[in-house]
Protein backbone atom coordinates (compact mmCIF):
# COMPACT_ATOMS: atom_id res chain seq x y z
CA UNK A 1 0.00 0.00 0.00
CA UNK A 2 1.37 3.42 -0.93
CA UNK A 3 1.69 5.79 2.01
CA UNK A 4 0.73 9.31 0.92
CA UNK A 5 0.52 10.74 4.46
CA UNK A 6 3.02 13.62 4.57
CA UNK A 7 1.83 15.53 7.63
CA UNK A 8 4.65 17.00 9.76
CA UNK A 9 6.05 15.09 12.70
CA UNK A 10 5.10 16.28 16.19
CA UNK A 11 8.67 15.96 17.45
CA UNK A 12 11.18 18.61 18.48
CA UNK A 13 12.51 19.36 14.99
CA UNK A 14 14.09 17.13 12.38
CA UNK A 15 17.43 18.98 12.52
CA UNK A 16 17.87 17.80 16.14
CA UNK A 17 17.75 14.22 14.91
CA UNK A 18 20.29 14.83 12.16
CA UNK A 19 22.61 16.33 14.78
CA UNK A 20 22.30 13.15 16.82
CA UNK A 21 23.45 10.99 13.92
CA UNK A 22 26.61 13.09 13.71
CA UNK A 23 27.45 12.08 17.28
CA UNK A 24 26.12 8.51 17.53
CA UNK A 25 26.32 5.77 14.95
CA UNK A 26 23.03 4.63 13.44
CA UNK A 27 20.73 2.87 13.93
CA UNK A 28 19.59 4.67 17.09
CA UNK A 29 16.31 5.14 18.94
CA UNK A 30 15.37 8.72 19.85
CA UNK A 31 12.55 9.71 22.22
CA UNK A 32 10.97 13.11 22.84
CA UNK A 33 10.19 13.58 26.53
CA UNK A 34 7.67 16.34 25.81
CA UNK A 35 5.42 13.97 23.88
CA UNK A 36 5.42 11.44 26.73
CA UNK A 37 4.59 14.11 29.31
CA UNK A 38 1.82 15.54 27.12
CA UNK A 39 0.23 12.11 26.66
CA UNK A 40 0.29 11.50 30.41
CA UNK A 41 -1.10 14.94 31.26
CA UNK A 42 -3.90 14.61 28.69
CA UNK A 43 -4.85 11.30 30.26
CA UNK A 44 -4.81 12.81 33.74
CA UNK A 45 -7.15 15.64 32.63
CA UNK A 46 -9.73 13.10 31.48
CA UNK A 47 -9.37 11.21 34.75
CA UNK A 48 -9.70 14.34 36.87
CA UNK A 49 -12.95 15.24 35.11
CA UNK A 50 -14.46 11.92 36.22
CA UNK A 51 -14.06 12.81 39.89
CA UNK A 52 -13.06 9.25 40.83
CA UNK A 53 -9.96 7.74 42.40
CA UNK A 54 -8.19 6.37 39.31
CA UNK A 55 -4.51 5.47 39.53
CA UNK A 56 -2.28 5.29 36.43
CA UNK A 57 0.25 2.47 36.25
CA UNK A 58 2.46 2.58 33.14
CA UNK A 59 2.89 -0.86 31.53
CA UNK A 60 6.66 -0.82 31.25
CA UNK A 61 6.84 -3.74 28.80
CA UNK A 62 6.17 -1.05 26.17
CA UNK A 63 9.53 0.58 26.95
CA UNK A 64 11.42 -0.04 30.17
CA UNK A 65 14.34 2.36 29.77
CA UNK A 66 15.24 3.91 33.12
CA UNK A 67 15.02 7.45 31.73
CA UNK A 68 11.42 6.92 30.65
CA UNK A 69 10.50 5.31 33.98
CA UNK A 70 12.02 8.23 35.87
CA UNK A 71 10.28 10.73 33.59
CA UNK A 72 6.84 9.23 34.22
CA UNK A 73 7.58 8.70 37.92
CA UNK A 74 8.33 12.40 38.14
CA UNK A 75 4.82 13.07 36.84
CA UNK A 76 3.33 10.90 39.62
CA UNK A 77 2.84 7.74 37.60
CA UNK A 78 3.31 4.22 38.97
CA UNK A 79 4.08 1.12 36.90
CA UNK A 80 2.85 -2.33 35.94
CA UNK A 81 5.52 -5.00 35.45
CA UNK A 82 5.43 -8.54 34.07
CA UNK A 83 8.75 -10.00 35.19
CA UNK A 84 11.23 -9.94 38.03
CA UNK A 85 13.61 -8.01 35.77
CA UNK A 86 11.03 -5.30 35.14
CA UNK A 87 10.33 -5.14 38.87
CA UNK A 88 14.03 -4.60 39.60
CA UNK A 89 14.19 -1.92 36.87
CA UNK A 90 11.23 -0.09 38.39
CA UNK A 91 12.75 -0.15 41.86
CA UNK A 92 16.10 1.04 40.53
CA UNK A 93 14.32 3.95 38.82
CA UNK A 94 13.16 5.06 42.27
CA UNK A 95 9.55 3.98 41.91
CA UNK A 96 8.04 3.18 45.28
CA UNK A 97 6.98 -0.44 45.74
CA UNK A 98 3.49 0.76 46.70
CA UNK A 99 3.09 2.01 43.12
CA UNK A 100 4.06 -1.26 41.42
CA UNK A 101 1.64 -3.87 40.07
CA UNK A 102 3.05 -7.25 39.01
CA UNK A 103 1.10 -9.11 36.31
CA UNK A 104 1.82 -12.08 34.02
CA UNK A 105 0.72 -15.70 33.79
CA UNK A 106 4.07 -17.40 34.38
CA UNK A 107 5.59 -15.87 37.50
CA UNK A 108 8.29 -18.10 38.94
CA UNK A 109 8.50 -18.84 42.67
CA UNK A 110 11.59 -16.63 42.74
CA UNK A 111 9.65 -13.72 41.21
CA UNK A 112 6.69 -14.20 43.56
CA UNK A 113 9.08 -14.25 46.51
CA UNK A 114 10.72 -11.03 45.30
CA UNK A 115 7.33 -9.33 44.92
CA UNK A 116 6.27 -10.32 48.44
CA UNK A 117 9.60 -9.30 49.96
CA UNK A 118 9.47 -5.90 48.24
CA UNK A 119 5.89 -5.38 49.52
CA UNK A 120 4.54 -4.29 46.15
CA UNK A 121 1.19 -2.64 45.69
CA UNK A 122 -0.58 -5.51 43.92
CA UNK A 123 0.18 -8.99 42.64
CA UNK A 124 -2.23 -9.77 39.80
CA UNK A 125 -2.86 -13.52 39.94
CA UNK A 126 -3.89 -15.25 36.71
CA UNK A 127 -4.79 -18.84 37.66
CA UNK A 128 -5.88 -21.00 40.58
CA UNK A 129 -2.55 -22.82 40.32
CA UNK A 130 -0.60 -19.58 40.68
CA UNK A 131 -2.82 -18.50 43.56
CA UNK A 132 -2.02 -21.69 45.50
CA UNK A 133 1.70 -21.03 44.92
CA UNK A 134 1.40 -17.43 46.15
CA UNK A 135 -0.54 -18.58 49.21
CA UNK A 136 2.17 -21.12 50.09
CA UNK A 137 5.09 -18.73 49.53
CA UNK A 138 3.46 -15.93 51.55
CA UNK A 139 2.82 -18.35 54.42
CA UNK A 140 6.42 -19.56 54.33
CA UNK A 141 7.73 -15.99 54.37
CA UNK A 142 5.05 -14.98 56.87
CA UNK A 143 4.59 -11.77 54.91
CA UNK A 144 1.34 -10.39 53.47
CA UNK A 145 0.73 -9.57 49.81
CA UNK A 146 -2.14 -7.68 48.23
CA UNK A 147 -3.89 -9.68 45.53
CA UNK A 148 -5.78 -8.67 42.40
CA UNK A 149 -7.47 -11.55 40.61
CA UNK A 150 -7.17 -11.19 36.84
CA UNK A 151 -10.42 -12.18 35.18
CA UNK A 152 -10.67 -13.55 31.66
CA UNK A 153 -14.05 -12.05 30.69
CA UNK A 154 -14.27 -13.87 27.33
CA UNK A 155 -14.84 -10.58 25.51
CA UNK A 156 -13.45 -10.00 22.02
CA UNK A 157 -11.45 -6.78 21.77
CA UNK A 158 -11.67 -6.69 17.95
CA UNK A 159 -7.95 -6.12 17.54
CA UNK A 160 -5.03 -8.02 15.99
CA UNK A 161 -5.20 -11.71 16.90
CA UNK A 162 -1.70 -11.62 18.38
CA UNK A 163 -2.57 -8.86 20.87
CA UNK A 164 -6.03 -9.91 22.01
CA UNK A 165 -5.93 -11.28 25.56
CA UNK A 166 -9.48 -11.47 26.90
CA UNK A 167 -11.18 -14.44 25.21
CA UNK A 168 -11.44 -18.04 26.36
CA UNK A 169 -8.91 -19.01 23.66
CA UNK A 170 -6.24 -16.80 25.26
CA UNK A 171 -3.87 -17.91 28.00
CA UNK A 172 -4.53 -14.92 30.24
CA UNK A 173 -6.68 -14.61 33.34
CA UNK A 174 -9.02 -16.70 35.48
CA UNK A 175 -12.19 -17.99 33.78
CA UNK A 176 -15.41 -16.54 35.15
CA UNK A 177 -16.57 -19.92 36.47
CA UNK A 178 -13.40 -20.21 38.59
CA UNK A 179 -13.42 -16.69 39.98
CA UNK A 180 -15.52 -17.30 43.09
CA UNK A 181 -13.24 -20.21 44.05
CA UNK A 182 -10.22 -17.91 43.62
CA UNK A 183 -11.80 -15.26 45.86
CA UNK A 184 -12.50 -17.94 48.48
CA UNK A 185 -8.89 -19.18 48.39
CA UNK A 186 -7.61 -15.63 48.76
CA UNK A 187 -9.75 -15.10 51.87
CA UNK A 188 -8.59 -18.40 53.37
CA UNK A 189 -5.10 -17.07 54.13
CA UNK A 190 -4.17 -14.35 56.64
CA UNK A 191 -1.29 -13.41 54.32
CA UNK A 192 -3.40 -12.70 51.22
CA UNK A 193 -5.15 -9.33 51.10
CA UNK A 194 -7.93 -9.38 48.49
CA UNK A 195 -7.96 -6.04 46.66
CA UNK A 196 -10.32 -6.87 43.85
CA UNK A 197 -10.54 -7.76 40.17
CA UNK A 198 -8.11 -7.04 37.36
CA UNK A 199 -8.83 -7.31 33.63
CA UNK A 200 -7.02 -6.59 30.37
CA UNK A 201 -8.58 -7.67 27.06
CA UNK A 202 -5.88 -6.67 24.60
CA UNK A 203 -3.97 -3.89 22.91
CA UNK A 204 -4.72 -1.41 20.11
CA UNK A 205 -8.44 -1.39 21.00
CA UNK A 206 -10.63 1.10 19.13
CA UNK A 207 -14.03 -0.39 19.91
CA UNK A 208 -15.36 1.45 22.98
CA UNK A 209 -18.19 -1.08 23.17
CA UNK A 210 -15.64 -3.77 24.07
CA UNK A 211 -14.63 -1.71 27.10
CA UNK A 212 -18.28 -1.09 27.94
CA UNK A 213 -18.94 -4.85 27.97
CA UNK A 214 -16.04 -5.32 30.37
CA UNK A 215 -17.31 -2.55 32.63
CA UNK A 216 -20.80 -4.08 32.72
CA UNK A 217 -19.36 -7.47 33.64
CA UNK A 218 -17.19 -5.98 36.38
CA UNK A 219 -20.12 -4.11 37.89
CA UNK A 220 -22.15 -7.30 37.98
CA UNK A 221 -19.24 -9.13 39.64
CA UNK A 222 -18.86 -6.45 42.31
CA UNK A 223 -22.54 -6.91 43.15
CA UNK A 224 -22.29 -10.72 43.18
CA UNK A 225 -19.21 -10.68 45.39
CA UNK A 226 -20.85 -8.23 47.80
CA UNK A 227 -23.82 -10.59 48.06
CA UNK A 228 -21.39 -13.35 49.07
CA UNK A 229 -19.78 -11.09 51.66
CA UNK A 230 -16.66 -10.14 49.70
CA UNK A 231 -15.72 -6.45 49.42
CA UNK A 232 -14.08 -5.29 46.20
CA UNK A 233 -11.75 -2.43 47.08
CA UNK A 234 -10.25 -2.00 43.61
CA UNK A 235 -11.00 -2.60 39.94
CA UNK A 236 -7.94 -2.74 37.71
CA UNK A 237 -9.20 -1.97 34.19
CA UNK A 238 -5.97 -2.65 32.28
CA UNK A 239 -5.01 -0.63 29.23
CA UNK A 240 -4.98 -1.27 25.50
CA UNK A 241 -5.80 2.23 24.24
CA UNK A 242 -5.41 2.54 20.47
CA UNK A 243 -2.49 4.48 19.00
CA UNK A 244 -2.62 5.59 15.35
CA UNK A 245 0.51 4.62 13.41
CA UNK A 246 0.11 7.55 11.04
CA UNK A 247 1.95 10.86 10.67
CA UNK A 248 -1.33 12.74 10.85
CA UNK A 249 -2.08 11.25 14.28
CA UNK A 250 -5.52 10.04 13.22
CA UNK A 251 -7.73 8.37 14.03
CA UNK A 252 -7.08 9.06 17.72
CA UNK A 253 -8.41 6.83 20.49
CA UNK A 254 -11.67 8.35 21.72
CA UNK A 255 -10.77 8.96 25.36
CA UNK A 256 -13.93 11.00 25.89
CA UNK A 257 -16.10 8.06 24.80
CA UNK A 258 -14.07 5.72 27.02
CA UNK A 259 -14.59 8.07 29.97
CA UNK A 260 -18.31 8.32 29.21
CA UNK A 261 -18.73 4.53 29.18
CA UNK A 262 -16.74 4.30 32.42
CA UNK A 263 -18.94 6.92 34.07
CA UNK A 264 -22.17 5.29 32.91
CA UNK A 265 -21.23 1.74 33.90
CA UNK A 266 -18.90 2.14 36.90
CA UNK A 267 -19.35 5.72 38.07
CA UNK A 268 -21.60 4.83 41.00
CA UNK A 269 -19.22 2.23 42.48
CA UNK A 270 -17.43 3.16 45.68
CA UNK A 271 -14.02 1.66 45.02
CA UNK A 272 -10.61 2.60 43.67
CA UNK A 273 -9.75 2.16 39.99
CA UNK A 274 -6.51 1.53 38.12
CA UNK A 275 -5.65 1.83 34.43
CA UNK A 276 -2.46 0.45 32.86
CA UNK A 277 -1.59 2.30 29.62
CA UNK A 278 1.72 1.46 27.95
CA UNK A 279 1.81 2.07 24.21
CA UNK A 280 -0.54 5.06 24.58
CA UNK A 281 2.01 6.97 26.66
CA UNK A 282 5.21 6.33 24.71
CA UNK A 283 4.62 5.05 21.15
CA UNK A 284 4.45 8.43 19.39
CA UNK A 285 7.48 9.75 21.26
CA UNK A 286 9.97 7.50 19.47
CA UNK A 287 11.83 7.45 16.18
CA UNK A 288 14.23 4.83 14.90
CA UNK A 289 16.90 6.64 12.91
CA UNK A 290 18.55 4.51 10.26
CA UNK A 291 21.07 5.19 7.49
CA UNK A 292 20.54 4.29 3.85
CA UNK A 293 23.23 1.78 2.85
CA UNK A 294 22.26 0.99 -0.72
CA UNK A 295 19.48 1.62 -3.21
CA UNK A 296 19.02 -1.62 -5.11
CA UNK A 297 16.95 -1.61 -8.29
CA UNK A 298 15.53 -4.77 -9.82
CA UNK A 299 13.03 -5.24 -12.66
CA UNK A 300 10.28 -5.73 -10.05
CA UNK A 301 11.18 -3.42 -7.16
CA UNK A 302 13.39 -0.67 -5.84
CA UNK A 303 14.80 -1.62 -2.44
CA UNK A 304 16.12 0.96 0.01
CA UNK A 305 18.48 -1.07 2.19
CA UNK A 306 19.07 0.50 5.61
CA UNK A 307 21.33 -0.34 8.54
CA UNK A 308 18.46 -1.06 10.99
CA UNK A 309 17.07 -4.58 10.97
CA UNK A 310 14.12 -6.56 12.24
CA UNK A 311 16.20 -7.39 15.31
CA UNK A 312 16.15 -3.67 16.17
CA UNK A 313 12.43 -3.13 15.49
CA UNK A 314 10.43 -6.33 15.20
CA UNK A 315 6.86 -5.01 15.04
CA UNK A 316 6.57 -5.12 11.26
CA UNK A 317 7.85 -8.69 11.03
CA UNK A 318 5.81 -9.83 14.04
CA UNK A 319 2.49 -8.10 13.42
CA UNK A 320 2.64 -7.04 9.73
CA UNK A 321 2.27 -3.44 10.95
CA UNK A 322 4.08 -0.85 8.84
CA UNK A 323 5.26 2.34 10.56
CA UNK A 324 5.51 5.60 8.63
CA UNK A 325 9.00 6.15 7.20
CA UNK A 326 10.22 9.65 6.35
CA UNK A 327 13.43 11.23 5.16
CA UNK A 328 15.16 13.26 7.86
CA UNK A 329 15.98 16.61 6.37
CA UNK A 330 16.05 20.18 7.63
CA UNK A 331 15.23 21.43 4.12
CA UNK A 332 11.93 21.60 2.29
CA UNK A 333 11.51 18.46 0.24
CA UNK A 334 9.46 18.88 -2.89
CA UNK A 335 11.45 16.64 -5.21
CA UNK A 336 10.03 13.93 -7.45
CA UNK A 337 9.06 10.76 -5.60
CA UNK A 338 9.72 7.08 -6.21
CA UNK A 339 7.99 3.95 -4.94
CA UNK A 340 10.25 1.72 -2.82
CA UNK A 341 10.47 -1.04 -0.24
CA UNK A 342 12.48 -0.13 2.86
CA UNK A 343 14.34 -3.24 4.04
CA UNK A 344 17.01 -4.19 6.55
CA UNK A 345 20.24 -6.26 6.38
CA UNK A 346 19.04 -9.29 8.37
CA UNK A 347 18.94 -12.59 6.47
CA UNK A 348 15.15 -13.00 6.57
CA UNK A 349 12.54 -12.05 3.97
CA UNK A 350 10.46 -10.68 6.86
CA UNK A 351 13.18 -8.10 7.53
CA UNK A 352 11.42 -5.07 6.08
CA UNK A 353 9.89 -1.85 7.43
CA UNK A 354 7.69 -0.59 4.61
CA UNK A 355 6.41 -1.90 1.30
CA UNK A 356 5.68 0.26 -1.76
CA UNK A 357 5.92 3.64 -0.06
CA UNK A 358 6.84 6.99 -1.54
CA UNK A 359 10.28 8.52 -0.85
CA UNK A 360 12.24 11.24 -2.69
CA UNK A 361 13.73 10.10 -5.97
CA UNK A 362 17.03 11.82 -5.12
CA UNK A 363 17.45 9.63 -2.00
CA UNK A 364 21.03 8.38 -1.74
CA UNK A 365 23.34 6.26 0.39
CA UNK A 366 24.16 8.04 3.64
CA UNK A 367 20.78 9.75 3.97
CA UNK A 368 18.95 9.28 7.28
CA UNK A 369 15.43 7.88 7.44
CA UNK A 370 13.18 8.03 10.50
CA UNK A 371 10.90 5.08 11.24
CA UNK A 372 8.25 6.78 13.36
CA UNK A 373 6.05 5.76 16.30
CA UNK A 374 8.71 3.41 17.69
CA UNK A 375 8.62 4.51 21.32
CA UNK A 376 6.65 1.38 22.28
CA UNK A 377 7.65 -2.22 21.59
CA UNK A 378 10.69 -1.11 19.61
CA UNK A 379 13.71 -1.51 21.81
CA UNK A 380 11.77 -3.72 24.26
CA UNK A 381 11.32 -6.36 21.53
CA UNK A 382 14.83 -6.00 20.10
CA UNK A 383 17.37 -8.82 19.99
CA UNK A 384 20.90 -9.65 18.89
CA UNK A 385 19.81 -11.93 16.04
CA UNK A 386 22.55 -12.35 13.40
CA UNK A 387 24.97 -11.35 16.20
CA UNK A 388 24.01 -7.74 15.74
CA UNK A 389 24.37 -5.17 18.54
CA UNK A 390 21.61 -3.83 20.75
CA UNK A 391 21.45 -0.27 19.50
CA UNK A 392 21.74 2.93 21.56
CA UNK A 393 18.87 5.09 22.82
CA UNK A 394 18.73 8.88 23.12
CA UNK A 395 16.21 11.17 24.78
CA UNK A 396 15.56 14.77 23.80
CA UNK A 397 14.50 16.78 26.84
CA UNK A 398 13.99 20.55 26.77
CA UNK A 399 15.93 20.75 23.52
CA UNK A 400 18.97 18.86 24.82
CA UNK A 401 19.95 15.33 23.78
CA UNK A 402 20.95 12.68 26.31
CA UNK A 403 22.36 9.20 25.69
CA UNK A 404 20.15 6.92 27.82
CA UNK A 405 21.50 3.56 26.67
CA UNK A 406 24.84 2.81 25.10
CA UNK A 407 25.16 0.31 22.28
CA UNK A 408 25.63 -3.23 23.58
CA UNK A 409 28.19 -4.56 21.14
CA UNK A 410 28.84 -8.10 19.88
CA UNK A 411 32.25 -7.87 21.55
CA UNK A 412 30.55 -7.23 24.90
CA UNK A 413 28.07 -10.05 24.37
CA UNK A 414 30.90 -12.45 23.50
CA UNK A 415 32.32 -11.94 26.99
CA UNK A 416 29.37 -13.88 28.41
CA UNK A 417 30.00 -16.97 26.28
CA UNK A 418 32.01 -19.62 28.06
CA UNK A 419 32.58 -23.35 28.42
CA UNK A 420 32.48 -24.35 32.07
CA UNK A 421 31.81 -27.86 33.29
CA UNK A 422 28.71 -28.11 35.46
CA UNK A 423 29.58 -29.85 38.72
Amino acid sequence: MINTDTSPLKHSGISNYLDITQKIETPVYVYDSEIIINQYQNLKKIIAALGKSIQVRYAIKANSNQAILKLLHGQGCGVEVVSGGELLKALKAGISSNKIIFSGIGKTHKEITLAIQKEIEQLSVESLEELHAVKKIAATLQKPISIGLRLNPNIEAKTHKKITTGTDKNKFGIPLDQLMEAVSITHSSPYLNFLGISVHIGSQIQDINAYRQVFKQLKSLVSSLAFEGYLVKRLDLGGGFYVPYTLSGSPQFDLDAYAKSFQEELGDLNCEFVIEPGRYLVAESGLLLTKVLYIKKTPARTFVIVDAGMNDMMRTALYDIEHPVVLCSDKENDTEQMIVDVVGPVCESSDFFASQISLPKNLKAGDILAITHTGAYGTSLSSTYNSRPLIPEVMIDKGLSYLIRESITPEHLLSFETCKRLV
